[in-house]
């Protein structure tokens, strides 16, 4: 077991470092903020943030099984909801929040989630250029172990909330580092057994703000 998570160690590393040095996302993010029809507005949605991210989690099962690690690879995408929310401040925001993952596990067997998030995040500059935030979502998910808890390896409910902070190094980009409560379920929608799954993250990530 201690090859194995090495393993996905490794994949995850290799995975953020594809994602971080190859990806299109920084362009991405110029281009909207040259572009007037698709920058930042004083009405409607629209994408203020794009980021990525990985970090670690850790569970212990209910019924005594070897515990759970795992290392989350994710992108977010951040929707602005000021205006619709009617704030007005610079000072703090209000996001919808995109966030598809994948994620290697490694319990009694080696596995993935895989899905995508949909939630709210909720930032307050605590003194420029530091932010707190606070989120939550949930996510429709492929869990790829069989667990006592969840049954056989399939179709699931991921639930996140969490805080952290936001640290911008340029104008442009930040760093950010949280903790996040998770939790496993299929609400009682599937034919196999539901315990749930209780588990801890730490993330860490790089995102780049218009």
């Amino acid at each position: 077991m201690i090859i194995s998570k090495q393993r996905f160690f490794c994949l995850f590393i290799s995975l953020l470092a594809i994602i971080v040095a190859g990806s299109p996302l920084p362009a991405i993010a110029q281009t909207i903020r040259d572009n007037p029809d698709t920058g930042n507005s004083d009405r409607g949605l629209y994408l203020d943030e794009l980021a990525v991210g990985t970090g670690y989690i850790r569970s212990s099962f209910q019924h005594g099984a070897e515990d759970l690690s795992g290392y989350p690879v994710f992108v977010r995408l951040g929707f602005s909801l000021n205006s619709l929310a009617g704030i007005r401040s610079g000072h703090k925001s209000l996001q919808l929040i995109l966030e598809p993952f994948i994620n290697p596990i490694s319990a009694e067997t080696d596995g993935v989630e895989a899905g995508c998030g949909i939630g709210l995040r909720y930032l307050h500059e605590l003194s420029r250029p530091l932010d707190i935030y606070i989120e939550g979502n949930i996510a429709p998910m492929y869990l790829g172990i069989e667990t006592t808890e969840q049954g056989e390896a399939g179709f699931n409910f991921l639930s996140q909330a969490g805080a952290g902070l936001r640290y911008r190094i340029t104008k442009n980009n930040a760093i950010f580092g949280g903790y996040r409560f998770r939790h496993i379920s299929h609400a009682g929608i599937m034919d196999r057994s539901n315990d749930g799954i209780n588990s801890h993250a730490f993330v860490i990530g790089i995102s780049w703000l218009y």
